[in-house]
């Protein structure tokens, strides 16, 4: 596809360098469409700060303030303190800076609160591509999604419910996953022998510790499953932050609680120091490296230090069978990816799971009860442990071919409906389907021929229009724009027309009393011409000519049909 002037995009999202969902997409994203000769890519990069130098190939903005005032002015201000971490109070300057074709904005849908009413939202194209997790559809997206030239949603659950309620312009788009970095690999013995695991039947399970992530569901489960099965041994790999106690499962806790071997739950450890990483059972956080010898840099694996996406594979290719249980979830990135390293995988079968827990996807579906989530009364899922210890059974038990068969599907799924390809491909294709770049009415109006009356007025007749002709300045239009309200009360009944210098549109487009806004010339200065005498029957009813004096053409004809009375609003 070769297009003639490169269309360009802003990508506003988590930045591109984070390690989260958003973040991984983003840099997915984003470096395919740098390749693309016909797209020029700039990011807006939340958790970053404005004005940082981010290093990107691409043109890039963070977009947490930066400025003092702003800051001041925000602090201990929660609800703004939050729309500061999404670019709020930046975007305006950024979008000025690099003048955009696109807007594309790729976040919770909560991150884009009021952005209808920002000065530039009508005057580009702009496209909303959100996680939507559960049910009732958030009001957010309801009320945005009419002010969008497209909503792509992450997880096709969250298009079908969004068209039932009447919103057609929705479309499901993935999250972009880089399958290339996960693949079975052929040295998995050794890999399970480094970590002692080669003997067990292993459940993995990659997270971000955070209360939607069923972890006690999981361990429950998993016990019954141990309980059931006490001939077969059996390790569960947790790779989270075992010490987010405060944001998510207190872990330790609930392994007591249900009387698990503490010796058959296992954490990913990873050293602050050396990079060093290693799974076993958990023993606490800031442990002595056993590589380097560094005290207190062991922990386990966080949002501040991970591991690499081939040291995950790694992690993956440990595991006999993924199994991921959540209250509900946009996409949850970690399924693919254990799909594409030969994984089966266990889902439940709600919200976005609904992608991925069949067996022509690789996997399994995971049932579940409906409870509902305090305060915000949505539906959520409660992953039942049986049917998990149930499932569990089913892959350890399953013979080789319809392993393979399961596994193979799953890997083929994720290449043709999730990899960075198909993904960057479709949503291409979004944007250049979506309208040219958008003129705006100055723009516009100075491209025109010279004014034909016949050609831009409207089908009612001329007893229903009024003419307003005043090609300046800028005090005499703020003046108009404010008597419009009055005249329009005086004239209910008729479509007013504004004729003006089209650098003053700006100032009076927006006026809901203005009929229709056209471009100034010297021929309507005419009122004999505007109103009609003999023959001519005229094009409006009235024509007003308010910065013309009365002594100097004829000014006050107006058909004998005006009222005199005006007022400012």
């Amino acid at each position: 596809m070769s297009h003639s002037k490169k269309l360009k995009v802003l990508f506003h999202s988590n930045h591109s360098r984070l390690v989260t969902g958003f973040g991984k997409n983003a840099k997915n994203i984003l470096l395919a469409l740098h390749e693309d000769p016909d797209i020029e890519v700039v990011e807006a990069g939340n958790g970053a700060k404005f004005g940082a130098d981010l290093m990107t190939p691409w043109e890039s903005y963070g977009t947490h303030p930066s400025n003092p005032s702003v800051l001041q002015a925000i602090q201990g201000d929660g609800p703004k303190e939050r729309m500061a971490q999404y670019g709020f109070y930046t975007i305006d300057q950024i979008v000025e800076k690099c003048k955009p074709d696109v807007y594309l904005g790729v976040e919770d849908i909560w991150a884009f609160s009021d952005y209808q009413n920002k000065p530039w939202w009508n005057k580009i194209n702009k496209v909303l591509w959100t996680t939507l997790d559960s049910l009732p559809i958030l009001d957010q997206a309801l009320q945005m999604e009419p002010h969008c030239d497209k909503m792509l949603v992450w997880a096709s659950f969250a298009e079908q419910e969004m068209k039932k309620l009447g919103h057609k312009n929705v479309e499901t788009l993935h999250g972009a996953v880089d399958y290339t970095h996960f693949n079975a690999l052929e040295n998995r013995t050794e890999l399970r022998k480094k970590f002692g695991i080669n003997d067990s039947f292993n459940v993995g399970f990659v997270f971000k510790n955070q209360l939607r992530k069923s972890v006690p569901n999981l361990l429950q489960g998993f016990k019954l499953f141990q309980k059931d099965n006490p001939e077969i041994k059996t390790k569960l790999l947790l790779h989270t932050d075992w010490g987010e106690i405060g944001q998510g499962w207190d872990i330790p806790r609930y392994i007591r609680e249900m009387q698990v071997d503490p010796n058959d739950v296992l954490a990913t450890y990873v050293c602050h120091s050396c990079n060093f990483y290693y799974v076993g059972p958990y023993q606490g956080e800031d442990k002595t490296c056993p590589k380097c010898g560094k005290e207190k840099t062991f922990k386990t694996k966080n949002s501040l230090k991970g591991i690499t996406e081939k040291e995950l594979n790694e992690l993956y290719n440990c595991m006999d069978v993924y199994c991921h249980p959540f209250t509900s979830g946009g996409q949850e990135l970690p399924v693919q990816e254990a799909k594409a390293a030969g994984l089966i995988t266990l889902v439940t079968e709600y919200s976005c799971g609904t992608d991925s827990c069949y067996d022509y996807q690789g996997g399994i579906p995971l049932k579940w009860n409906e409870y509902r989530e305090p305060q915000t009364q949505f539906v959520k899922a409660s992953t039942c442990p049986q049917d998990i210890a149930n499932k569990l059974y089913k892959v350890y038990s399953m013979d080789d071919v319809d392993k393979w068969t399961l596994s193979t599907n799953g890997m083929k799924h994720v290449k043709n409906e999730f990899s960075v390809e198909k993904i960057t491909e479709k949503l291409k294709n979004i944007l250049y389907s979506l309208k040219k770049p958008i003129e705006t009415k100055t723009e516009k109006a100075e491209k025109q021929e010279p004014l034909s009356i016949d050609d831009v007025l409207g089908d009612e007749g001329v007893e229903n229009r009024i003419a307003v002709v005043l090609p300046e300045s800028a005090g005499d239009i703020l003046i108009l724009n404010s008597l419009m309200g009055n005249l329009k009360s005086l004239y209910p009944e008729k479509n007013i027309y504004v004729f003006t210098n089209p650098q003053f549109y700006q100032m009076i487009e927006d006026n809901p009393n203005v009929h229709k806004l056209l471009p100034y010339q010297p021929s309507l200065e005419n009122l004999l011409m505007l109103e009609g005498r003999g023959d001519h029957k005229g094009y409006f009813e009235m024509a007003f000519l308010p910065n013309i004096g009365t002594q100097r053409h004829l000014n006050y004809l107006h058909n004998g049909k005006d009222k005199t009375q005006f007022e400012l609003r």
